[in-house]
C-alpha cells in the first residue's frame, strides 16, 4: 500500500537532485535559502496573549560544487554512477541475397 509520507535524509535528497540533473562527477553540497520575518503571534496555550514571533520560510535549494572535505558534501560518482555504455554488437556475416530472378 502506498504511503502518504516520504522522508528523505539530506544525503538522499542530494542523490536525487544529482540524478535529476544528470551529474556524475565531483563533490556536491546542498544550500537552502531561508527568509525570516518578524510577526506577532498568539500562543496556543493562551490565545488572549500576543507575543513577538518569527516566521521562517524556505525560498530555494541550490546544488553547490564543493570540496571533497566539505562537511555534508556527497560524491556524485558514488550516489549517481555513470551507467556502463552498451557494447556494440558484433557484425553478423549474412549470406548475400541474389536480386535477380531465377
Amino acid at each position: 500500500m502506498p504511503t502518504s509520507e516520504h522522508k528523505y535524509s539530506i544525503d538522499e535528497l542530494l542523490g536525487a537532485l544529482l540524478r535529476d540533473q544528470g551529474i556524475h562527477e565531483g563533490h556536491w553540497a546542498l544550500n537552502i535559502e531561508f527568509s525570516a520575518t518578524g510577526a506577532t503571534v498568539k500562543p496556543q496555550d493562551d490565545p488572549t496573549r500576543t507575543l513577538p514571533g518569527l516566521i521562517v520560510s524556505v525560498n530555494s535549494a541550490t546544488l553547490l560544487c564543493a570540496d571533497s572535505a566539505a562537511a555534508g558534501a556527497v560524491d556524485a560518482a558514488v550516489v549517481n554512477p555513470r551507467k556502463a555504455a552498451p557494447r556494440a554488437k558484433p557484425a553478423r556475416n549474412r549470406k548475400p541475397v541474389s536480386t535477380t530472378l531465377q
